[in-house]
């Protein structure tokens, strides 16, 4: 399997609620940076992220392009969610993801609200 391909299971595992199907793709230490919202360290901060209490349901996420580099992986699209409080979550988003041995060591996220 690619990288890019196990970025499409984690993406697919993020749509589904599949949490164990995207943490069989991540490091035990791997790093998830939003620069200027966050940084976590570790797989169980990763899965707390998975369901952040912030939101309910499940995201709608829409990759609209991909590109794989060796180790490196980006894409970009489009998520959509509900906020606990009922309002709406709408961003464009940019993700780079750094894989070592088929499992994500490092993810970035860069995100645009589409207020």
């Amino acid at each position: 399997m690619t990288n890019k391909e196990i970025i499409r299971k984690v993406n697919a595992g993020f749509n589904s609620g599949d949490t164990e199907e995207i943490l069989k793709y991540v490091a035990d230490d791997v790093t998830w940076e939003c620069p200027g919202f966050f940084f976590f360290k570790g797989i169980e901060a990763f899965r707390k992220e998975i369901h952040n209490e912030a939101f309910s349901g499940l995201p709608v996420i829409t990759v609209t392009n991909e590109l794989e580099d060796g180790e490196l992986v980006a894409a970009e699209g489009y998520v959509k969610a509900a906020k606990k409080d009922g309002s709406p979550f709408s961003c464009r988003f940019f993700d780079i993801y750094r894989l070592e041995g088929g499992k994500i060591k490092e993810m970035r996220s860069y995100l645009v609200d589409m207020k």
